[in-house]
């Protein structure tokens, strides 16, 4: 009987015990697969947006704007606020009769005769100049906005930078800005714009890591007037987040 009892006791404190454990655990929080109270969950969560991530471009879009490298040597800014020093040096290749950046010098060969492969005459009318070439070039374009206007130098100066960059400020002298025309029109004026050469490149210039540098409607960002003629090689992952998404390079590098 003493016996018994004793069973019965433990079988008791046995049961009283499952009721307080389960009750206990009815408190904890659930911890159901995608809960994302559960730490197990979160883990899963964190590692699937690192797998899901693994192709992660330097250049892709994120809610701020592009992530890149600002010291890529293809996206240098250049304009009047970023200058190029007068000693700037830079190693060019021959691309049909035109010395370009000797890094870009194969892309620039590739729009052309893609553009050829297509139907399109494309040539070169300038390319890289030195710094003495573009101080010729906007001086002579001074002297003449002087004589056409009758204004003064310095208001001169301030017309002619909108066509002709002034020394240190022209892309053409950091080796990655190309002037491309056609034989049926060889003027660098806004009707370029209606030919085939200069909608086929528009259309296709990001392909070859190119962009349009100062297009329509941004002349207030870029300083500079329309050229559909004015080509910049920033590398192709670049070039086609700027080109769909309708951008300048000051805007894409956050320095409108």
């Amino acid at each position: 009987m003493k016996k018994q009892a004793v069973a019965a006791f433990i079988l008791l404190i046995f049961v009283m015990l499952t009721l307080l454990t389960a009750s206990w655990m009815s408190l904890l929080p659930s911890r159901r697969e995608g809960d994302p109270s559960s730490a197990a969950a979160a883990a899963e969560a964190a590692a699937a947006a690192v797998s899901g991530g693994a192709h992660s471009p330097s250049l892709s879009p994120s809610p701020s704007g592009p992530v890149f490298d600002r010291s890529d040597w293809r996206l240098r800014l250049v304009n009047a606020d970023n200058e190029l020093p007068a000693d700037f040096e830079v190693e060019t290749a021959g691309v049909e009769g035109y010395l370009f950046d000797s890094r870009a010098a194969d892309a620039l060969q590739s729009m052309l005769d893609g553009g050829r492969a297509d139907g399109v005459d494309l040539l070169i009318t300038s390319a890289y100049r030195t710094y003495d070439y573009q101080l010729e070039l906007f001086e002579n374009k001074v002297q003449r906005v002087m004589a056409e206007q009758g204004c003064g130098r310095d208001e001169a100066e301030v017309i002619a930078d909108e066509e002709v960059a002034a020394p240190g400020s022209s892309e053409h002298c950091l080796g990655l800005a190309v002037d491309i025309i056609t034989n049926s029109y060889t003027t660098l004026d806004y009707g370029f714009a209606e030919t085939e050469a200069a909608q086929w490149l528009a259309a296709n210039c990001a392909e070859y890591g190119f962009i349009l540098r100062y297009p329509e409607g941004k002349e207030e960002i870029t300083g500079k007037i329309y050229e559909p003629w004015h080509f910049r090689y920033v590398g192709v992952e670049a070039a086609e987040y700027i080109m769909e998404n309708g951008l300048t390079l000051e805007e894409f590098l956050g320095e409108e």
